[in-house]
């Protein structure tokens, strides 16, 4: 046994020296997201959804699926039919706004999703 291990070794050393491009990886394969929603609402832009408080992203959006908290920094979570939508708060106040279709390819721009959150929380 020890002597087909070292038969071989050489084998295996000589692959762990083969070089070459590294390879890339994504996680959605560069696709862009596709919108369709039985109920879009009106578009929300990302320059009205920052700066909103707390207060008014619960008016808005309503109750958050997820909210994660680290240190000073909050992730909320928002969901309609069509797509999901990542608000990025900082303080207290929401910085940035990311959203994404229903098989987490990303949606640009976000505005057609907070739309439809937004109208699907008054109708629940």
């Amino acid at each position: 046994m020890k002597r087909a291990l070292a038969a071989l070794a050489p084998t295996f050393l000589l692959a762990a020296c083969v070089t070459g491009p590294a390879p890339q990886y994504a996680l959605t394969g560069g696709e862009t997201g596709v919108f369709r929603s039985a109920n879009a609402g009106r578009p929300i832009t990302v320059e009205r959804i920052k700066g909103m408080d707390e207060r008014e992203l619960l008016a808005t959006f309503g109750t958050p699926r997820l909210d994660r908290r680290d240190a000073t920094s909050r992730v909320l979570r928002y969901q309609s039919d069509a797509c999901v939508l990542f608000v990025y708060v900082s303080g207290a106040r929401a910085q940035f706004a990311d959203a994404y279709d229903t098989h987490l390819r990303p949606l640009s721009p976000v505005d057609q999703c907070a739309g439809s959150v937004a109208a699907q929380k008054r109708n629940a």
